[in-house]
């Protein structure tokens, strides 16, 4: 079985007075991952490293870590090995380390930063991973009453919503309830003025 997390957390470790900072973010995809990276980057310039490692997909197939100035192999990596022993997927870790004047060497930083990757994860929210699929609906406001009523059928997670001569709605549902759905949403395609399309 594999994992995901439901929200944003962050823990703190002291380690020879470095203090690393792990903040663990749940992404879909690799673009949403980057932009919060380089948000992270300018809102924690202060940090002496801000080293981050993904994983996302069904299969954890997007993979990536980065050393952000760290000698090479002693943070990126060992945070991915924290998220995949987890069995985790669908998860960006972000490390911000704050240097205390001691060094601690290849082997301490490979421990401290998946020490902080570890401690976060134990204090984190997980919850199982489910496939999602995505979509952007257009149609009228009764169409949309009829989809809102059937949500708890469909596991329905509904997101931004633009209310006009038309209602625009994201839709995220889990992917084994797919095809029901689509069904329905041709149905009502039939009778009524309603688009969607996968995002």
């Amino acid at each position: 079985m594999i994992y995901t997390i439901s929200d944003p957390s962050s823990t703190r470790i002291k380690i020879l007075r470095s203090e690393f900072v792990c903040y663990l973010f749940p992404v879909d995809s690799v673009e949403q991952a980057r932009e919060i990276i380089s948000a992270h980057d300018k809102n924690y310039a202060s940090a002496t490293h801000n080293c981050y490692a993904y994983v996302i997909g069904p299969g954890r197939q997007a993979q990536y870590y980065s050393d952000a100035g760290e000698p090479g192999g002693t943070a990126g990596k060992p945070m991915l090995n924290a998220l995949m022993r987890a069995e985790l997927t669908n998860v960006l870790a972000i490390v911000s380390r704050y240097y205390g004047g001691v060094k601690l060497g290849v082997r301490g930083l490979i421990e401290a930063y998946g020490e902080a990757v570890n401690t976060a994860v134990k204090e984190a929210k997980t919850q199982e991973f489910v496939e999602l699929v995505h979509l952007k609906i257009s149609c009228d406001y009764s169409s949309m009453e009829l989809i809102r009523h059937r949500t708890p059928e469909w596991k329905l997670r509904l997101g931004e919503s633009e209310y006009g001569v038309e209602t625009v709605v994201q839709i995220s549902l889990p992917q084994d309830k797919w095809q029901d759905f689509r069904l329905f949403l041709e149905s009502l395609s039939a009778k009524n003025d309603l688009t969607y399309q996968k995002i």
